[in-house]
């Protein structure tokens, strides 16, 4: 840089312009005379000074000899302190001459007044004695100099600042002055409390703020700079050097930027007084030319790292020969504080590099922690640097205060005593986000790179393939820039010749210059280039930074290399996958090798392996790595850096798979921190799934070596559509699983041995360890779920099993904990093992199927429901291997069962219930039958009232007034509607029925008939019992006929003695006159006429009879006539006991409605009502929008004009697009389509119009307005949207006029958060709104039936959070997203917000970002962002997680539905689904219950309804 120009090194050291004339004469004379004429020039100053008179001195040859006396009085000994206090005084009072004018200028001599120039420059160059050393002196004596020093610096400052006469050849004088004053100081070695200590901070501050000033007003000249770099050499082994040097730099820099990256880049904050540093009026080339020159003002930092070069000055060499016992100039004890100042230079320039990449932060947070004023009371070894002993290499993992080690074998940076935590200098800082705008790394390079490069490698041991010198112009001319030079090239070639052990005293500085490096590195850009030099020197450095081996590990640097570099493997940088072996080596020790270690150490608590941030930091690695085995396979890892001692092993990367997996799993058990434990999770299911997937992909099969399963295997199977026939023996549940978990599962490289090891190694570790952790348990139900659904092949059944009877006991151990233990939180985690539970069922049918597995279902559901169990429990201790669980509890089914009726239901909580309720039912309709026949789109039946009436016999609409179907309420949780005409196709002339069945979990439409024999005819014997047997032919002969009179009392009777009580009623004989005797004489007559008639009449009637033909018609049993008209409803609310007086009374509680309840069907506000209710679906429902980013784009309209052409996308996005889920059509849909105005429809065939849809598009079809992407299970429904340039036109045009939704108003709002209640309302005469105009609807929704929004609700719907997934080409354009543009085009109908109002309005909180960036070597890099709050982000995705192609779609799409269902698990306002439907049926009843009695009710039912 000054090649070309001459040092003034010499000059200033040779000067003899600080000589006066009496140094000529003996001490003793100069003394006198220098005494006596300083103090009477001192009298007449103070006289001249308070009585206003002139100075005598009038001449410049008096001032001239005044002057020569002053300036031997600066020389003096100490001894003489007042004599020199007083020179100090006088020459202070004069320098004010180039000043303002002052109040007294009299005491001034006139010639000063005149032209201070030539006086300023000689008065500067005799102060200079005032700085020189006095050996010998004692202490107090060279404080008292160090006072009179700091007068005369702030004299200078003060004419340097404020002055406005000085020439150029004062300022040069001034500054050379400066230079010589730091040279006498700080070039001699430093001792304890000499005037070199007490000054070296104040002179070399005053120094580099004049030269600043210097610059801004006289720029000095090169060879000034060249001296001023040249000295600096010789000060390097002082501490506040360094300090002073980086304060200059970070204030350039941090003015450098501003004027260079523009004023919004993140900026360099600075103290007060680091601020003021820089002239406000210094040029913009001023600054760029002070900055790159201080840059270099030390030249080569890294020479801190060698004392042989630092003691190598004249100074130390002076110093040896002068000493008796120092030898070796190397040896000086002050150099032993050079580990330390060599850390605080490197983490100066690592401050100056985050400077560039835009990390914000704050300068004073090292100077804090580090640059501390007992920086001197270093307690150091006696060992030199350079002969020192290798430290313990894993020093990083240990506290500070552990052992009573020797100091020799301790590192000199700082005592163990005040050193801080190393966490404390690395960890703790936060990882920043990079500025997009940032420079090329090759640019960050060619200015620090030589510097990083050579401090990273500082004082290691290389293999001997390495010690080669390189060639001049090789790596040495290439690696560095113009702006290096050539003292900088000539002494970095040095660690390359030593051939000494691995020495770890400067461990902290190469750890921050690695760390550095590895930040630059990090911060690539999409498609930025770098040297293939700077490439081969990195790599370098990391493959030594890497090492484990004791001989060559040092421990900070490994800890500083983990923790900056957690992106190097996903931003593309060429061949970095060479170093991915030491990266797995460095991850195992972190996260298995050394909590094992320490494991049953006595001073565990005292360890620091568990710093939290450094095992983040390796997991953040180790998901960088997941899937690179299975993605490169067989590909070899070149291996140029490792040494040529040892033999070479070709490594594949398939062969690392195990080491991963090993890694992965190690982790988990060991790992305490909920969000590492999280992100471990989420690798884990990548893990499972990729290998899943890539074993089906390849058709590979695997056979268990258990034969106990493979005794399950050939019992079970998950084929719902066949019968299992087994004995409750074969298919019980073994006792005591738990066993299974300690033992290590078969051939964990095969997916059914991953995914065995996997789910007991989770279900152990929730069990034991995060079942009082909220986020950790969430996280661990997700990936159970995500296991639930992976098909292994073969199934692994056992542990399937085995997964489903953990759950259950979680859930009992949470049910079961004390009460103050139950909370919010807790109750969260018990709900989502309910709903867990549900998914492994659905998916695993097959279960059920087992008695005692299903045994232990429905005991889980029923404590959910009511709290307890109905039998009686037995308590068994559970014991996992290497942790004791309380004890749970088990019961036996052949316990005597508790019945609800004794039960007291005391769940415990109303979420708790509800999720069992829920499970329940999914067992009872959804196991073993989902999908349904309508497929998963629906789990409604798709018909209303609507559709059946079209089938009906004379009938194909809604009549206007009123219904045909008979609407009644059970329990006041279930509407049916019952429509007792037949339907066309039902010809049988029965009793007939069609019921619409809507219930908490759905809408269900049967039709019944009543028949007393079967449909269809049976074959075989039974067919003659259906055959009509005729009529029997008569029969003559009929036997013989006896005639036998009937006695009405026995004969027995007639042998009794009468008594006297007998005889007291007189017969008939005894009461007959004479004069009555004719007339009962005439009745006998009668009689036997009357017989006699009758006789004949019979024989009449026997003649008849013989003569007429058999049979007779008149006389022959006839069949009734069919009736077709029954009161159907009637017979089915009778048959199936739900009508009975009792159920119509009044309940006990006022409050509620009897159990049966007609529905007034002549209120038109009904049928609407309803249809509101079948708007609420049965499941969860989430909407995601994706969209696709160009590199360098920022404008909504520009991102979403990507999506009308797949000539605009890369091929890659149209492939995830299609994994998400299926196209659905929106007309034909049934399911939600991601705005209320087109979901959950039945839609007519001739509403249905056949639009051809767009071809050639980039995903623009899926923008809601023809098509979607649709996904669902038995609990959730995804639609996956990709807005188009359309909607966002349609939006700008007509705004958003979906259907009316408005926002109960509560104190929510008026305290600035978004209310929780939403209330869909549409006023009886209001016509519907058109969906066409919604943004999110399509543009003929108008032309097919859409749902109409009843009365208003109440009903909580929860959060409404917004998932956005954008696929990015540029990964650096994440920053710039611009989601307040795209947030209008996401209305899903059911949100307060329009196009005139502000972004302000959503909580940042809703909304989620899922990035995906497609890598050069097909894997794909995800980024999410999103405020959490008190529950984390889901999982699986993990913020840098890499993911291969095979999988990128089932972990978003899971992803997403985990952050939906964590935000309703967090919401104060969400009810699930059932509850909300259960709400609605309750209001529905409230509004249209129609009161009768009980009679009324009957004769209802008797009455025919409007047909």
């Amino acid at each position: 840089m000054y090649s070309e120009w001459s040092s003034l090194q010499d000059e200033i050291q040779c000067d003899k312009t600080n000589q006066s004339v009496l140094h000529k004469f003996p001490a003793a004379v100069g003394t006198t005379v220098a005494t006596s004429v300083v103090k009477h020039i001192a009298t007449s100053l103070s006289i001249a000074a308070n009585n206003l008179e002139p100075c005598r001195l009038d001449s410049d040859k008096e001032v001239k000899w005044a002057m020569e006396v002053l300036c031997y009085g600066l020389s003096l000994p100490l001894a003489e302190l007042d004599t020199i206090k007083e020179c100090v005084n006088v020459y202070c009072n004069w320098l004010l001459a180039c000043m303002p004018p002052s109040p007294h200028p009299e005491s001034v001599p006139k010639p000063l007044r005149e032209d201070p120039d030539p006086y300023i420059q000689d008065m500067i160059h005799h102060l200079l004695n005032l700085f020189v050393p006095r050996p010998g002196s004692d202490v107090d004596s060279v404080r008292k100099q160090a006072v009179f020093c700091h007068r005369v610096l702030r004299q200078i400052q003060l004419i340097a600042k404020e002055s406005t006469m000085l020439s150029r050849e004062s300022w040069e004088t001034l500054l050379k002055f400066l230079l010589a004053a730091n040279d006498s100081l700080l070039s001699p070695p430093l001792e304890k409390d000499d005037i070199g200590d007490q000054l070296c901070e104040r002179v070399l501050s005053v120094l580099f703020e004049i030269w600043l000033l210097a610059c801004h007003k006289c720029f000095p000249s090169p060879s000034l700079w060249k001296t001023f770099r040249a000295m600096c050499i010789s000060w390097r082994h002082h501490e506040s050097l360094v300090v002073q040097w980086h304060k200059v730099n970070h204030a350039l820099t941090c003015r450098v930027l501003s004027f260079t990256q523009g004023p919004d880049y993140p900026k360099l904050t600075l103290t007060d007084e680091d601020s003021q540093l820089i002239p406000p009026s210094m040029t913009y080339d001023c600054i760029a030319q002070c900055w790159f020159r201080f840059l270099h003002i030390v030249q080569n930092p890294v020479d801190l790292c060698r004392p042989e070069t630092i003691g190598k000055t004249h100074k130390f060499m002076q110093a040896a020969m002068n000493s008796n016992t120092l030898v070796d100039p190397t040896q000086h004890e002050c150099l032993l504080k050079l580990p330390f100042i060599f850390y605080k230079a490197m983490k100066g320039v690592s401050v100056m590099v985050n400077a560039f990449l835009g990390i914000p932060q704050t300068q004073t947070r090292y100077d804090d922690q580090l640059i501390s004023t007992n920086s001197n009371k270093l307690s150091v070894p006696s060992t030199p640097p350079g002969q020192r002993k290798t430290s313990r290499p894993m020093s990083v993992f240990s506290s500070s205060n552990k052992g009573s080690s020797k100091s020799s074998n301790t590192s000199a940076n700082m005592p163990k005593s005040s050193t801080p935590m190393l966490s404390s200098l690395i960890f703790y800082e936060p990882r920043q986000s990079l500025a997009p705008t940032r420079p090329r790394c090759d640019s960050i390079l060619h200015l620090f790179g030589a510097w990083l490069f050579d401090a990273a490698l500082a004082r290691v041991r290389f293999h001997n393939c390495h010690r080669t010198v390189p060639e001049q112009g090789s790596i040495h001319s290439d690696r560095r820039s113009s702006s290096v030079t050539d003292s900088r090239r000539n002494s970095v070639s040095l660690d390359y010749h030593q051939d000494v052990g691995c020495d770890n005293t400067y461990e902290m500085g190469r750890a921050e210059a690695l760390g550095t490096l590895c930040r630059i590195f990090c911060a690539h850009k999409t498609g930025e280039t770098i040297l293939p030099v700077y490439y081969s020197r990195f790599y370098l450095a990391m493959y030594y930074g890497l090492q484990t081996s004791e001989d060559y590990m040092s421990g900070q640097v490994l800890a500083s290399v983990l923790f900056n570099s957690c992106d190097i493997l996903r931003v593309d940088l060429d061949g970095v996958q060479m170093l991915l072996p030491h990266i797995l080596d460095a991850i195992q020790l972190v996260l298995n090798d050394l909590p094992n270690k320490y494991k049953s150490s006595e001073t565990s608590s005292a360890i620091e392996f568990k710093n939290v941030d450094l095992q983040r930091s390796c997991i953040n690695l180790l998901l960088s790595t997941l899937c690179l085995p299975l993605h490169f396979k067989d590909l070899t890892i070149r291996d140029i850096v490792s040494s040529t001692d040892t033999d070479v092993q070709l490594i594949t990367f398939i062969s690392l798979k195990k080491k991963i997996l090993d890694l992965i799993l190690g982790a988990l058990k060991t790992t305490a921190d909920s969000t590492n434990t999280q992100m471990l999770l989420g690798g884990l299911m990548l893990l499972v799934e990729d290998l899943a997937v890539c074993d089906l992909a390849e058709q590979t099969t695997f056979q268990p070596h258990d034969v106990s399963l493979e005794v399950d295997n050939s019992v079970f199977s998950d084929n719902s559509q066949t019968s299992l026939k087994t004995s409750s023996s074969e298919s019980s549940f073994k006792e005591g699983p738990y066993h299974r978990l300690g033992n290590s599962a078969h051939d964990i490289d095969s997916a059914y041995g991953l995914f065995g090891e996997s789910v007991a190694l989770i279900c152990h570790r929730l069990m034991s360890q995060w079942k009082g952790d909220l986020n950790s348990a969430l996280a661990a139900m997700e990936i159970l779920a995500g296991l639930a659904k992976l098909v292994i092949s073969p199934p692994n059944l056992m542990m399937c099993k085995c997964t489903v009877k953990w759950i259950c006991e979680f859930i009992v151990q949470q049910c079961n904990r004390p009460a103050p233990a139950h909370s919010k939180d807790l109750h969260s985690t018990i709900v989502a093992a309910f709903r867990c539970l549900m998914l492994w069922l659905v998916e695993h049918s097959r279960l059920l199927y087992d008695k005692e597995c299903l045994h232990v279902v429905l005991e889980v559901v029923e404590l959910g429901i009511s709290g307890s169990k109905s039998q009686k429990p037995e308590i068994q201790s559970v014991q996992l291997k290497e942790t004791k669980i309380a004890p749970s509890v088990q019961n036996r089914a052949s316990d005597p069962p508790r019945y609800k009726q004794d039960k007291q239901r005391q769940p415990a909580s109303k979420r708790v219930q509800e999720a069992a309720e829920g499970l329940l039912t999914c067992i009872i309709q959804h196991v073993g039958a989902f999908p349904p026949p309508c497929g998963p789109e629906s789990l409604f039946s798709l018909l209303d009232e609507k559709s059946l009436l079209k089938y009906t016999k004379g009938n194909s609409s809604l009549p206007e007034h009123g219904s045909p179907f008979r609407y009644f309420v059970l329990e006041n949780s279930i509407v049916i509607g019952l429509l007792e005409q037949p339907l066309g196709n039902i010809e049988d002339p029965l009793p007939t029925v069609t019921a619409l069945i809507r219930g908490p979990f759905g809408r269900h439409a049967w039709v019944m008939q009543l028949r007393h024999s079967p449909r269809i005819k049976r074959q075989g014997s039974s067919k003659s019992h259906l055959a009509d047997p005729g009529r029997p032919v008569p029969m003559e002969n009929v036997g013989t006929h006896h005639t036998v009179r009937p006695r009405n009392y026995p004969e027995s009777v007639d042998k009794v003695t009468q008594t006297k009580a007998d005889k007291s009623i007189p017969t008939l004989e005894s009461l007959v006159t004479d004069e009555n005797r004719p007339e009962l004489n005439k009745l006998k007559s009668f009689m036997e006429k009357q017989a006699q008639f009758e006789d004949q009449i019979s024989q009449t009637k026997q003649e008849e009879m013989q003569s007429m033909t058999f049979p007779n018609q008149d006389t022959e049993c006839k069949p009734p006539k069919i009736t077709e008209e029954f009161q159907a409803a009637r017979l089915f609310l009778s048959h199936y006991g739900f009508l009975s007086l009792d159920a119509l009374k009044e309940q006990s509680n006022g409050s509620l409605p009897p159990s049966l309840v007609t529905l007034d069907t002549t209120n038109p506000g009904l049928s609407n009502d309803l249809e509101v209710l079948d708007t609420i679906t049965a499941r969860d429902n989430d909407t995601v929008h994706v969209f696709y980013v160009k590199s360098g784009q920022r404008l909504a309209q520009d991102i979403l004009r990507n999506v009308e052409s797949n000539h605009c996308i890369q091929t890659q996005f149209l492939e995830f697009l299609h994994s998400l889920g299926w196209p659905v059509d929106i007309q034909k849909h049934a399911g939600w389509t991601g705005h209320i105005s087109t979901s959950w429809k039945i839609s007519q065939p001739e509403d249905i119009q056949n639009n051809a849809p767009r071809t050639g598009t980039g995903g623009s079809i899926y923008d809601g307005q023809q098509q979607v992407l649709y996904w669902a299970d038995v609990s959730s429904e995804v639609a996956f949207v990709v807005p188009s340039l359309d909607t966002f036109n349609r939006l700008q045009n007509d705004g958003d006029k979906s259907p009316h939704i408005s926002l109960n108003v509560n104190g929510d709002r008026l305290r600035g958060t978004k209310p929780t209640t939403l209330t869909m309302e549409r006023p009886l005469g209001e016509p519907r709104s058109k969906p066409g105009d919604s943004p999110g609807s399509p543009h003929d929704a108008s032309t097919f039936r859409t749902r109409r929004f009843g009365r208003a609700s109440t009903i909580t719907i929860g959060p409404d959070t917004k998932i956005f997934v954008v696929w990015l080409e540029n990964f650096e354009d994440h920053e710039n997203f611009p989601t307040g543009d795209l947030l209008p085009l996401t209305n899903t109908g059911v949100e307060q917000y329009t196009t005139a109002s502000s972004t302000s309005m959503r909580q940042e909180k809703d909304i989620f970002l899922i990035f995906i960036h497609a890598l050069q070597n097909g894997l794909f890099r995800i980024h999410m962002e999103g405020n959490t709050g008190r529950i984390s982000m889901a999982i699986p995705l993990v913020d840098g997680m890499v993911v291969s192609r095979r999988t990128l779609g089932s972990m978003v799409r899971q992803t997403a539905i985990n952050i939906g269902r964590r935000k309703r698990l967090e919401s104060e306002s969400y009810q699930p689904p059932h509850v909300r439907r259960k709400i609605k049926i309750q209001e529905i009843v409230d509004k249209y219950h129609l009161k009768m009695t009980e009679s009324e009710f009957y004769t209802a039912l008797f009455q025919d309804v409007h047909k």
